[in-house]
């Protein structure tokens, strides 16, 4: 709660964007109506596949919740309890991708494979995030030791006030024992 952001890595298969992502939007939905978010992966298209499609599913089940979607505008929006915000999607494959999110200011960021995106994009997503009370959010697998997100963020929870959480197979309760059994010996 009195974090600035929330950063989860692990291994395939955990649960980790789908925990991440509908914290996300319980998180948002509680603290601000009327406001931006931004839901980032390496491409939109894979925002959509591993992110979105799964949570609006997941979402419209609910009786109180709203979903709507504008795919050409990049964008769905939820309502819940009275408050509606609006979730913008973006990529961030390359160096230049940090011009797409300039100028827009955001109440939260979620960034999803936060690793595999350029460090010059993830800092300007970042920077966007200026209303007060915003948070970040990022789900990752670091490469290697050396990986700039694991040495800024993950050695330095502490010191950005990051709640860091480590998932495992375990942590996924629709994976079947054969199946996490598969995986182990992979």
């Amino acid at each position: 709660r009195d974090c600035c952001g929330c950063i989860a890595d692990g291994a395939v298969r955990s649960g980790k964007t789908f925990s991440m992502s509908l914290g996300f939007i319980f998180w948002s939905m509680k603290s601000f109506d009327k406001m931006n978010f931004a839901i980032c992966g390496k491409t939109i298209k894979s925002v959509r596949r591993n992110v979105v499609k799964p949570l609006t599913d997941w979402l419209s089940g609910l009786d109180f919740v709203s979903v709507t979607e504008c795919v050409s505008k990049g964008y769905f929006e939820v309502t819940m309890a009275q408050r509606k915000n609006r979730y913008y999607l973006f990529g961030g494959k390359d160096e230049a991708s940090g011009s797409l999110i300039q100028g827009i200011t955001l109440a939260g960021l979620f960034l999803d494979e936060t690793a595999l995106m350029p460090r010059s994009f993830v800092e300007q997503a970042i920077a966007r995030c200026s209303v007060e009370g915003s948070r970040l959010w990022f789900n990752c697998n670091p490469d290697n030791p050396s990986h700039w997100f694991y040495n800024e963020w993950i050695r330095k929870t502490e010191s950005k006030n990051a709640l860091y959480i480590h998932f495992t197979m375990d942590d996924n309760p629709s994976l079947s024992e054969e199946v996490r059994e598969r995986y182990r010996t992979m």
